[in-house]
């Protein structure tokens, strides 16, 4: 693995989003003090609705990755080329069918909002302008996945921070002078498609084969195995869609369309630390990519999944407790005590978040692979379960259900993904990796409870973020490593923190001078 480019694209990434995150939440703290909450509750509810309509993507773009890293580790550019225009042609006809899917969806609006507290002419208007920006999103955005291959994704973060910072800062201003939510709306929509734009004009300017036109024929189809890969992969899609787009719908229909904008409010955090872990993990993946696709050996590379689960357990533990302990002080903090969702929301949501990110390097590993086919029924099993038990206990005990009915589906998802990588590809033991996860999950209850008791009765200012700050990086760490100290692979997990170091220190030691 190519350490020093990986961390070089990891680093600028999650710095990026960072800034990125923080200026999300300065958006949202401003906009509730001009316009009424529930406003975000409709973008909420429409963006889930869109996400499900995303089930016309087919996993295209993953499986034109998945072929572009073996062109890519052999500089075929000709291939590369047939390989980003096949994906150009395939994301317009997609982007046609979202609209007319879109179109299609809006006659179901009532039975997703209920009561509205605005003309049915204004929440049109703001659900076709919001389809209108995913659709466009279709058509220019496929040629970010060049430089996501071939791990560059910093260009990319570049052209979005600047982006970002342009734009929203004329929206805040457009915000304060006019108070007009379509006028933030439209401006909130041209921050994707303005990026998106400079960064298809950059790549074609960088790889200018990308811009030649190239006979695709349906024998370029065939020998890829495309037409079965999106057939097998879109049962991934419909499935997760229904896993990760209802929960907005679902809460709407039976708890409220202000309940999906507080919910949104802790969505909005956790969509941008997501961001900030696709952001460290994609360079990760690409790095992957090359290294499956390469000459290594079996045994090389167990040895580099072992690192890498060490690695994601220490993320799942740090991320779900940070959660856990800063959730409400800084919702709290942030927008005011009358935007908080339960405490029993909190502890559902941070233990969904750890099983997450602790397999999210098993994801990794298994989006290089294809093969979509052999954990298909597990994905129809997640969306099942999902939206069985979100509607069920939703009716009962409101948003907490939704969010119990969602740490049962993505279960489901995450034993296929574990049984294809570890059993199927690794040829190791399923159970003996499960049982070490489940101490692992045990582990980090207990250090939850350790936070809790240390932490609970903190004050909601700067000294009780401050002590729970303490609390939540000395508890996980001191515990997490007294637990791996006998792991075989922890040695090298720890070489490599130490190498990741001499770099970043090496980076701005560089800067400086």
């Amino acid at each position: 693995m190519n350490t020093k480019k990986t961390l070089k694209n990891s680093i600028l990434s999650c710095g990026a989003q960072i800034a990125t995150l923080f200026l999300q939440l300065l958006n949202r703290r401003i906009f509730v003090m001009f316009l009424d909450i529930e406003f975000l509750g409709y973008h909420s509810l429409f963006t889930n609705i869109f996400l499900l309509l995303s089930v016309a993507e087919a996993g295209i773009g993953n499986i034109v990755s998945f072929h572009l890293y073996k062109e890519i580790n052999e500089n075929n550019k000709e291939e590369i080329g047939k390989l980003m225009c096949l994906y150009k042609w395939l994301y317009r006809l997609i982007a046609a069918v979202v609209f007319f899917m879109g179109c299609g969806c809006y006659f179901l609006l009532p039975y997703f909002v209920g009561d509205i507290s605005v003309s049915w002419e204004f929440l049109r208007l703001i659900y076709f302008l919001q389809l209108g920006g995913v659709v466009v999103g279709y058509l220019v955005s496929y040629r970010r996945t060049i430089y996501i291959v071939t791990q560059q994704e910093y260009r990319c973060m570049r052209v979005d921070l600047y982006t970002l910072i342009i734009i929203q800062t004329i929206q805040l201003i457009t915000l304060y002078i006019h108070r007009n939510y379509i006028i933030y709306l439209i401006l909130q929509l041209c921050i994707t498609i303005v990026s998106n734009f400079i960064i298809a004009i950059r790549a074609g300017e960088e790889y200018p084969y990308l811009r030649k036109k190239y006979l695709i024929r349906w024998e370029d189809i065939k020998k890829r195995n495309l037409v079965s890969d999106a057939g097998n992969f879109i049962i991934h899609k419909i499935s997760y869609a229904v896993y990760g787009g209802t929960d907005s719908i679902v809460i709407s229909a039976f708890c409220g369309i202000k309940n999906v904008a507080l919910h949104g409010s802790y969505i909005t955090i956790q969509s941008g630390v997501n961001k900030i872990i696709n952001r460290f993990m994609n360079p990760l993946q690409a790095a992957i990519g090359t290294i499956v696709h390469g000459n290594r050996s079996k045994k090389e590379l167990w040895e580099q999944f072992e690192v890498l689960d060490i690695l994601s357990f220490f993320l799942a533990s740090y991320l779900s407790l940070g959660f856990f302990v800063f959730f409400q002080p800084v919702i709290q903090i942030w927008l005011g005590k009358q935007y908080l969702l339960s405490e029993g929301f909190v502890i559902a949501f941070s233990i969904n978040y750890y099983f997450v990110i602790v397999w999210e390097i098993v994801y990794r590993y298994r989006a290089v692979f294809g093969g979509y086919r052999k954990d298909r029924k597990y994905m129809i099993y997640s969306a099942i379960l999902n939206l069985a038990v979100s509607v069920f206990l939703a009716r009962r005990i409101g948003v907490i259900g939704v969010q119990i009915g969602t740490i049962i589906g993505y279960l489901s998802i995450a034993y296929g993904r574990i049984k294809f990588v570890i059993r199927d590809y690794f040829n190791k033991p399923l159970t003996s990796y499960l049982v070490k996860h489940s101490v692992l999950f045990i582990t980090t209850v207990i250090e939850a409870i350790i936070c809790y008791e240390i932490t609970h009765d903190l004050q909601i200012d700067f000294w009780g973020l401050a002590g729970r700050a303490v609390a939540w990086m000395l508890v996980p760490l001191i515990i997490n490593v007294l637990i791996n100290l006998r792991n075989p692979y922890f040695k090298q997990f720890i070489e490599y923190v130490k190498k990741a170091t001499y770099i970043i220190l090496g980076k701005f030691i560089a800067l400086k001078h």
